[in-house]
């Protein structure tokens, strides 16, 4: 039997090099044209045993990775001429190097690691698909990352990325990528979605038949990159357009370096809902903006990432955008914006300083209170001038009254008194001058 295997290696060997030579890109050939054995697949659940994976909120990463395989396997199995193993049915912590050595002496055509994620801060979200970083190994890889990378995002998944990761030796930064390739078998590491990010828990949260929709989704990729038949799921992939990847001279290495340009304005202030329109300039010309972020204290505090818009293909982004930040009144903001690039390296902007915007609900308050006071104010007033006006009557004011009254009536009296004297002794007097005559 390893015998066998060791003459079908040295077969695939001498083929793969007179592909190179002829000039072939390789991944564009999938094993099945060219193979008459079954194709072997191996799935290989990230994690298990004691090594528990990610975990947050009673998600455990060892669990999900396996529920989805066995799903992948399952799919799988209804193509034609497939094989598919798993590096482990049941709950063991194997080595990286006994799953790569696994794969090996089963002569696998692919294997294909299975994982979720999760990150320091619980701020990024989305799918990656990591590769190795060298020779057909990557071109293979690559292939296959763009066709599960767009079902991924046709699930609804944001695209982190295909990317490597290299140790500080050169060679491949994860264990399953680095002995797959050191065995002859092409490999890829799958990355589903983040497990504690709000944004991703949709996909996964709802039940177990969501995990079973992945290994689905993992398996149609596989039937598509290899161009598999299914006549139980009426499937035929054979002329699927499997996208071509040139076999790199050289390692190709990740983007350690942050985005060159990030810059911000603000276009437009909204004093009476306190909203800052701001106009966003970023540029990465070694890889593509992954997300944004922005800061109202000056960059102390962050708020939590969002994607950075994108055209149609994955690692391209746009040069800039315009996003809305609703910011507190009555207190002066330093306003600055961060991006990140597909490596999760991020720069700063420029500090963009507002003034205090009034709050619009104070001044009405202030307003309604300033009114309030005039009005009171005027009401004291008003009744101060009617308490002068109308002093109540007492007994002595009726009194004093009646003497004026009586005194006024007397003095009348007495004048017509003396009238009636008056005009009777005249009288009289002109009777007796009369009498005279």
């Amino acid at each position: 039997m390893k015998g066998n295997i060791q003459i079908i290696k040295i077969l695939k060997v001498v083929l793969l090099t007179f592909s190179f030579t002829a000039g072939i890109t390789f991944c564009s050939v999938p094993v099945s044209v060219w193979a008459d054995e079954p194709l072997v697949i191996v799935i290989d659940p990230g994690h298990g045993g004691e090594n528990k994976g990610a975990q947050y909120e009673g998600y455990i990463e060892k669990e999900m990775t396996m529920a989805v395989a066995k799903a992948m396997k399952e799919e799988l199995l209804k193509y034609d001429g497939v094989e598919v193993y798993l590096t482990h049915e049941t709950d063991e912590d194997m080595t990286i190097k006994d799953r790569a050595a696994f794969a090996a002496e089963i002569d696998a055509d692919f294997l294909f690691c299975l994982h979720f994620n999760s990150s320091a801060s619980h701020t990024y979200f989305g799918a990656e698909v990591w590769v190795p970083a060298g020779g057909e190994y990557y071109a293979q890889g690559y292939s296959f990352a763009q066709i599960v990378m767009r079902d991924l995002g046709d699930l609804g998944l944001y695209s982190r990325g295909i990317k490597t990761r290299l140790n500080n030796r050169d060679d491949n930064y994860y264990g399953i990528l680095r002995y797959s390739t050191y065995e002859g078998i092409p490999s890829v590491l799958i990355e589903h979605c983040h497990l504690d990010n709000e944004k991703d828990e949709k996909f996964y949260r709802q039940g177990p038949e969501q995990l079973e929709e992945f290994g689905r989704l993992d398996a149609t990729a596989v039937a598509k990159y290899f161009r598999l038949k299914s006549e139980s799921l009426g499937a035929d992939y054979s002329n699927f357009p499997v996208p071509e990847t040139e076999i790199p001279s050289d390692i190709v290495r990740p983007d350690r370096t942050e985005p060159e340009l990030c810059q911000i304005e603000v276009t437009e202030i909204n004093e009476e809902t306190g909203e800052v329109t701001v106009r966003m300039e970023a540029e990465d010309e070694d890889s593509y903006i992954l997300y944004y972020n922005y800061s109202i204290d000056g960059g102390n505090y962050y708020f939590m990432p969002e994607t950075w818009p994108r055209p149609e293909v994955w690692n391209h982004s746009l040069k800039e955008l315009e996003f809305t930040v609703k910011v507190p009144f009555d207190k002066e903001i330093l306003l600055r914006a961060g991006v990140c690039n597909g490596f999760d390296l991020w720069t700063e902007s420029n500090i963009v300083t507002i003034a205090p915007i009034p709050d619009p609900v104070r001044l009405q308050e202030e307003l309604l209170r300033a009114k309030e006071e005039a009005l009171r104010k005027a009401q004291e007033q008003y009744e101060e001038i009617r308490y002068e006006e109308q002093q109540p009557v007492t007994d002595e004011d009726i009194r004093k009254e009646r003497v004026l009254l009586l005194a006024v009536i007397s003095g009348i009296a007495a004048l017509m008194v003396m009238v009636v004297f008056f005009m009777v002794k005249t009288t009289f007097v002109l009777i007796r001058g009369n009498k005279k005559r």
